[in-house]
């Protein structure tokens, strides 16, 4: 099974763009990563590929509102980016919208889950900001590892202090996110903004190139373009998935150690 990351957080804050560069970084070595997104306002698919038009039978929209979800359907619903062939995306199409398709159900969300990480080594969740979209709690119970990223000022802490009491049930796994300062600037009051939440993980600078890389389309170009400070933040996820996987291996060897003495 794959690891699951699941991004999170409040508006505006670079979660999307985190995500992508996350999945470039977790493919240097050819491993395969899937980045979801169940966000209908804003369709994704044509924003991580705008030279591309991709038919409404890829969406996301297709697999969430089928009777099952296997690995088979989800396979058959990944567009597979033609410059970096290790990066598969779900989303919704262009010119979709909320009634496009039935309800989204929490628990199609957790098969979804499940299987596309049943088909590479990372799923990626980019999550909406809006909790009434089951998939972004629906995400956040089955992420392996989960990243909150939150603008340093008064909207993000108050984001935050909105939606904690929604996620207060034990599967949620609340007090474990990594929280990072996302789109910060040098006005940003963030050791006042760290002090009211309880600290930040790491920070996502702002950089011009960055933003550049998302009004032109280009996302997956922006990993080049992150300064010492953001690849910190990325190398701390990095490190957490390595651990991981490291504890993952120790057990296993332990268990078989174990079984062979029986």
């Amino acid at each position: 099974m794959g690891r699951v990351i699941t991004v999170w957080g409040s508006p505006g804050s670079g979660k999307s763009m985190f995500s992508c560069i996350l999945a470039k970084a977790l493919t240097r070595d050819k491993r395969k990563a899937i980045i979801i997104n169940a966000e209908i306002s804003v369709p994704m698919l044509p924003v991580w590929l705008p030279e591309q038009i991709i038919q409404t039978n890829a969406s996301v929209g297709q697999v969430l509102s089928s009777v099952e979800i296997d690995t088979s359907l989800v396979a058959s619903h990944v567009t597979v980016l033609k410059s970096y062939p290790f990066i598969g995306l779900m989303g919704y199409s262009a010119g979709e919208n909320p009634l496009s398709y039935p309800e989204i159900k929490y628990a199609m969300v957790l098969q979804l889950v499940n299987a596309a990480a049943k088909l590479v080594d990372f799923v990626i969740l980019d999550c909406s900001s809006n909790m009434t979209n089951v998939f972004t709690p629906a995400a956040i119970e089955s992420g392996d590892l989960v990243v909150r990223i939150l603008t340093p000022d008064l909207k993000g802490v108050n984001y935050l202090k909105a939606h904690q009491p929604l996620l207060g049930d034990e599967r949620f796994h609340y007090d474990r996110h990594t929280t990072f300062a996302g789109m910060a600037r040098p006005f940003h009051a963030l050791d006042e903004m760290g002090y009211i939440i309880g600290g930040w993980d790491g920070l996502l600078p702002y950089g011009k190139e960055i933003d550049r890389c998302a009004t032109e389309g280009g996302m997956f170009q922006a990993l080049r373009f992150c300064n010492p400070k953001y690849t910190a933040s990325l190398n701390k996820v990095l490190e957490m998935l390595e651990q991981m996987e490291s504890a993952e291996q120790t057990a296993k060897e332990a268990f078989e150690e174990e079984a062979a003495d029986e």
